[in-house]
């Protein structure tokens, strides 16, 4: 866990393991599902506190954004950028917690077994316990393992 107060530390936050969900499921564009869908998203975020009763909720429109998605996904392609097995695209933290928790000033920090929700009603919800990373299973299955399991199918 690393503390609020400090924004330069966030991205190596999504570094460590187990420390970045990607969701119970990854879901594809197709005639049901397009770019103008994930443009009308609203996101949810919950988080609750198991020691302390802590609640913060908040909700975000993916049109309030500062780019467009289709301006992020050109910016990953071209020479300087390599992905053989795809990549995930973050879209950006749409809710900076303002709410202190652990006293006054000090900015907002997880605690261990935070309940973390993010939700949206086009997808469903993602929901995980916040654990620390030197203490959690590793990630053994990834798109390589994903494809051979396809595969055997």
């Amino acid at each position: 866990m690393w503390k609020g107060r400090s924004a330069l530390l966030l991205g190596k936050a999504k570094d460590n393991n187990a420390s970045c969900s990607l969701g119970p499921f990854i879901r594809l564009f197709d005639d049901h599902f397009d770019i103008e869908s994930v443009r009308n998203c609203q996101v949810s975020l919950r988080i609750e506190g198991e020691d302390d009763n802590f609640l913060l909720q908040g909700e975000s429109d993916m049109r309030e954004i500062s780019r467009d998605p289709l301006d992020l996904v050109h910016q990953t392609i071209g020479d300087h950028h390599q992905y053989p097995d795809g990549f995930m695209l973050f879209l950006g933290t749409m809710f900076s917690p303002i709410q202190d928790r652990d006293g006054k000033g000090q900015g907002f920090t997880h605690h261990l077994g935070d309940r973390v929700t993010i939700a949206t009603p086009a997808l469903g919800a993602l929901v995980n316990r916040v654990g620390r990373s030197d203490q959690l299973p590793p990630w053994t299955y990834g798109i390589r393992e994903l494809m051979r399991h396809i595969a055997r199918r």
